[in-house]
């Protein structure tokens, strides 16, 4: 779900979009994501709607864009060091985060503390995340991000379905942004092997996010698992529609055409 990324060209086209606290916030308890530039600001927000949304190389130029205009986000770069695979540009964007950052306030440098747990995927690693999150949480736990991600790193996979559960209700009554919560959803249901209902989840994303390519990518990778190749290559080929440069639907329509070559 949430796929490994090479960076695709910059957008620099600038959309007015809705926002809500996690992404606007310059003061108080939030992560204090924006800056001074709102042309910058405004990629910050589309960014974030695609990273959570795990639409990651329309994430990685939004973020990118947002620096070229306002060098001084350190959430900017926070997002880029996790979307940008190991190397010299990897430990620039944590360099500039940890510099930036200063004189933020609690859960700004929070998210950047999270650059310094440097352990392999695994359980350790996904606790020693939950603690920062849940102090996050703690601190502000009307932010929707922070949120987001508490639930994701919780320690069992019913604890996370039920988090997400807590917070699309909570996104739905108040008329935030809950697409992405539904694609995790999917995949939190269909780890536990609760196929019917992860695929309603799936549908659900599709209905709610009807412009982004992550939902056919998530429909296709459904049934890609389940061995329904044909079905999987059409929603990949979908998403390749919206959006031609998804590494994932690149790699999965390639796979799948093998297959069903052989």
């Amino acid at each position: 779900m949430m796929k490994k990324i090479i960076p695709a060209f910059l957008f620099l086209t600038i959309l007015t979009i809705s926002c809500n606290k996690t992404s606007d916030s310059t003061d108080g308890k939030y992560i204090q994501w924006s800056g001074e530039n709102e042309v910058a600001n405004a990629m910050v927000r589309k960014g974030v709607r695609h990273f959570n949304n795990a639409e990651l190389e329309q994430a990685y130029s939004y973020f990118a864009g947002s620096l070229e205009v306002d060098s001084t986000l350190f959430a900017s770069h926070v997002v880029l060091a996790w979307l940008t695979p190991d190397g010299e540009a990897d430990e620039m964007h944590k360099s500039k985060a940890r510099e930036l950052v200063k004189g933020k306030n609690e859960n700004s440098n929070l998210m950047v503390s999270l650059l310094d747990i440097n352990l392999p995927a695994g359980e350790e690693r996904r606790a020693k995340r939950h603690e920062i999150w849940s102090k996050m949480h703690e601190i502000e736990p009307d932010g929707k991000f922070i949120h987001f991600f508490y639930a994701r790193t919780m320690p069992t996979a019913r604890k996370r379905i039920n988090e997400m559960e807590v917070l699309l209700e909570e996104n739905k009554e108040t008329g935030r942004a809950y697409s992405h919560i539904l694609n995790v959803l999917g995949y939190l249901h269909y780890a536990e092997d609760e196929k019917a209902i992860a695929k309603s989840y799936f549908d659900k994303y599709l209905e709610a996010y009807p412009e982004g390519y992550n939902p056919p990518d998530s429909m296709g990778e459904f049934y890609f698992n389940e061995k329904e190749y044909e079905t999987a290559l059409k929603y990949y080929e979908k998403a390749l529609d919206k959006y031609p440069f998804s590494v994932s639907a690149t790699n999965k329509v390639k796979e799948i055409n093998e297959l069903l070559d052989n």
